[in-house]
């Protein structure tokens, strides 16, 4: 009997931890802080040091750690002297890495190989060093989602229904793009009210960000009206940022009906291009 009752005790306590994980897991939100693609070459390929006449391996680990896929990649190495050196290929592509999620928690993973020869030294070199660059552009997305306080009535700042916070700061979505902060203003209009939320996005990863494309706005599951604001614009939904001004303006507006306070979603998507540049060396000693 106290081996059933301890069986039982065991099996139950075996049970409130899996629960316990499987919620965690579940309650997870990978669409926050800042992530984007990691590489690493494999040990030893390439090796740390080349002799002349020989082959080598460069086998490059990509991995996604953003919370969204990374589509279209295309990887090149540049900068490898041709007088010393010859890598085969010197490009590769692929056509989706998945982000992080409750099936990938780590992100996915691609391995990429290219294979090399080492020529000659010159006649009195006993070393020399190449640096190069791997070179990444692929495009991606970012979903921005916060549940906002939404209160029309100006001369009441707080009722019954919640307090409107004018200005939140944000620490990422889980990409290299991200909304950092955003600012709700109220103003009247009518018999009713105008609402502004004024979102900016900078790039907070080590690459480069390129073009931006505005998808949609909801409020509450509704469509608002967003567009671009400031510099570098090709239109209203479409933004090229520059090498050195890495970040620009979202507003989004829409009218208010309701005389009182309420919590709603507030919710603007994003298409983008990005780029990252890694620099590495490859050695060849006599």
């Amino acid at each position: 009997m106290k081996k059933i009752i301890l069986i039982l005790i065991i099996a139950l306590f075996l049970v409130g931890c899996g629960s316990g994980y499987g919620q965690e897991a579940v309650s997870y939100n990978f669409k926050q802080g800042m992530g984007e693609l990691k590489t690493t070459f494999l040990s030893n390929a390439p090796p740390d040091k080349l002799y002349p006449g020989s082959n080598f391996k460069m086998i490059l680990q990509v991995e996604n750690q953003q919370a969204y896929d990374a589509l279209n990649g295309q990887i090149t190495l540049v900068g490898l002297d041709g007088t010393y050196f010859k890598v085969q290929p010197n490009f590769r592509d692929f056509q989706e890495l998945k982000g992080r999620s409750l099936l990938i928690p780590g992100g996915d993973k691609l391995y990429f190989e290219f294979d090399g020869n080492a020529y000659e030294l010159f006649q009195n070199s006993i070393q020399y060093n190449n640096p190069y660059f791997v070179e990444i552009h692929y495009d991606s997305s970012l979903d921005f989602t916060d549940t906002v306080c939404i209160n029309p009535n100006l001369y009441d700042t707080y009722d019954s229904g919640c307090k409107k916070k004018e200005r939140s700061s944000y620490s990422g979505q889980g990409a290299p793009l991200a909304v950092t902060n955003m600012e709700q203003i109220v103003f009247p209009s009518g018999t009713g009210a105008n609402v502004e939320f004024r979102l900016e996005l900078a790039n907070r990863g080590r690459g480069k960000v390129g073009y931006i494309n505005l998808g949609s706005g909801k409020l509450g599951g509704k469509l608002i009206t967003c567009e671009f604001k400031g510099k570098y614009l090709v239109d209203k939904r479409r933004v090229e940022l520059k090498e050195k001004q890495q970040q620009t303006k979202v507003v989004c507006k829409t009218f208010l009906n309701d005389q009182r306070s309420y919590e709603t979603p507030l919710s603007v998507d994003f298409t983008y291009d990005y780029g990252i540049s890694e620099q590495h060396q490859l050695t060849m000693i006599r």
